[in-house]
């Protein structure tokens, strides 16, 4: 059965929404040091407001095991900030923000 455009373009959007964004915020080994670091792209809209293109942080570790422990809080942080910029962006004022909320 032909799907058409509209099914290409279903199975690109599932694609890049599901094995993507799963592939990049797994732990992220650098090719000289062997240390893993935690990347994460910023959304282009957001950028002006977070003031980054990439969360990046050093993982401190050579141990793949370890590594995935590690990235889980970093990856909730990462997700708190990029949601509240989110809210900056459409001007919420009806959210109320803790001190550690604001710092990005």
């Amino acid at each position: 059965m032909f799907l058409g455009f509209s099914g290409l373009t279903f199975r690109a959007n599932w694609y890049k929404k599901w094995v993507q964004m799963s592939i990049m915020s797994s732990p992220f080994k650098h090719p000289k040091s062997g240390i893993y670091t935690h990347r994460k792209g910023v959304p282009k809209r957001l950028v002006p407001i977070i003031g980054k293109a990439v969360f990046q942080q050093s993982l401190n570790t050579k141990d793949l095991r370890e590594a995935k422990s590690l990235i889980i809080p970093l990856l909730a942080d990462v997700d708190n900030q990029i949601r509240l910029a989110e809210l900056r962006l459409t001007e919420d004022s009806s959210q109320e923000f803790s001190l550690r909320d604001c710092q990005f």
